[in-house]
């Protein structure tokens, strides 16, 4: 590992790169975030956490670690975060921005959060929930029944609605020292690659690129954590990327990744192609599929155009020549993941006859009253608005055929004024080792 200068905790704050995030970026978040509050006559916010893609709402508002955890964040007055052990209170007194107190919860959300509500004054208030429900993947939101119904009881006064909005919008767009953390992010994805580059060839089983993979970007100083993972898989036979196997690698292999690195708390997520010796001539027709789509999408991403176009054109040559996908061609990266905006998820003629298929999801919760009531119209804003400077995204174009082959590559960009900077140039097109 070498350290980075930029990335230096502050005298008292936790030996990790994501302790470096300044003072100003937390007094930007939390203004904002109070902003939006205010405009809405909401009086405090209590913010689910639960895992990957779920717990980078805590993380905005807490800079805390990776750790599942919720948090109470009021108008006026410093957040409490909690987890579940009262004597991690040291650790997150260290690792959180300074002013965000912790208390253990031992496995008792709802009642850890209403003594924290009432004790800033706000049981009587409009209490905001993000998680109750929410836009994209996380429209049934995060927030377990029984929290939200205990929470109720504790809190009798109080009134409750959706809040999820706030943070989607807010985050949606990246600051200059969240943008300079992914790049450093990216920075551990390309030793990732230079990884895999040096020890996939015939021979070598999935799981050992796995392992080098991994280990290359951990020395190098990427954040460890119990929801780390990659997408991998060689061979043909599956429509999308699956976990790493003991399966061995074999000349004419093409070896497909989707890599999830992450920096101080922030991921870079491209997706590479690598054939072990000439690229097979079936690949060939979905390779230039992909090539046409993703040259498309980044000639539209730039400041001002409507999301609906970048849908468009990220799939017009893919399904064009009679391919389809189930995955967002290009979606948002930050704290999570995957986060908004994301552009339609599965398109084209996807196969029903596959024996392991079972039926699309079909439906909407829009259909749902309750839900409606409590979106109030507020996510409307995700079928359509425009790119801005700022926005991190991972374009993972996709072409598949039958059910059985797939070509997938793509980098990670951030939207400037001039257009995507590309911060994973590995990514771009299929590499022949």
């Amino acid at each position: 590992m070498v350290s980075d200068p930029r990335f230096t905790p502050r005298p008292g704050r936790a030996g990790d790169p994501h302790s470096a995030f300044s003072l100003a970026e937390r007094d930007r978040r939390w203004e904002a975030t109070r902003r939006a509050m205010d405009a809405r006559g909401i009086d405090c916010l209590l913010v689910i956490g639960g895992g990957m893609n779920k717990n980078g709402n805590v993380r905005w508002l807490d800079n805390g670690d990776y750790g599942e955890r919720s948090l109470v964040f009021p108008r006026k007055g410093n957040p409490m975060t909690f987890w579940l052990l009262q004597n991690w209170g040291k650790w997150y007194a260290e690792c959180c921005w300074e002013g965000v107190r912790y208390r253990g919860h031992e496995g008792k959300v709802s009642i850890v959060a209403a003594d924290a509500i009432r004790d800033m004054g706000y049981q009587g208030g409009t209490i905001g929930i993000v998680g109750l429900i929410g836009g994209g993947y996380g429209s049934e939101g995060a927030i377990p029944y029984m929290t939200y119904r205990n929470l109720k009881r504790l809190l009798p006064d109080a009134s409750f609605c959706d809040a999820s909005d706030i943070l989607l919008k807010l985050r949606m767009v990246k600051s200059e020292e969240e943008i300079a953390m992914m790049d450093k992010a990216s920075e551990m994805v390309n030793i990732e690659i230079d990884a895999v580059l040096r020890s996939a060839r015939p021979g070598v089983r999935e799981s050992e690129i796995y392992a080098e993979l991994f280990d290359a970007s951990l020395r190098a100083g990427s954040e460890a954590g119990r929801d780390n993972y990659v997408i991998l898989s060689s061979g043909k036979g599956y429509p999308v990327n699956r976990r790493a196997t003991d399966r061995i690698l074999r000349g004419g292999d093409v070896l497909q990744i989707g890599y999830y690195a992450r920096y101080g708390g922030y991921w870079s997520h491209p997706h590479t192609a690598m054939s072990l010796g000439p690229l097979d001539d079936e690949y060939k027709p979905l390779r230039e599929a992909v090539l046409e789509a993703i040259e498309a999408a980044m000639g539209a991403l730039k400041p001002g155009t409507p999301w609906s176009e970048v849908d468009r054109l990220s799939d017009e040559a893919v399904l064009g020549r009679g391919y389809y996908h189930e995955i967002p061609q290009v979606h948002g990266v930050g704290i999570d993941g995957i986060e908004p905006p994301m552009t339609t998820i599965c398109a084209g003629n996807v196969p029903r006859t596959s024996p392991w298929r079972e039926a699309f999801v079909e439906g909407s919760l829009a259909e749902n009253d309750e839900w409606c009531e409590l979106a109030g119209g507020r996510y409307d804003f995700l079928d359509d608005f425009t790119v801005e400077a700022g926005m991190v995204l991972a374009i993972e174009v996709k072409a598949v055929h039958e059910d059985r082959i797939f070509f997938e590559v793509g980098p990670q960009v951030v939207v400037e004024e001039a257009g995507p900077r590309v911060q994973t140039p590995d990514a771009m097109d299929v590499i022949e080792l």
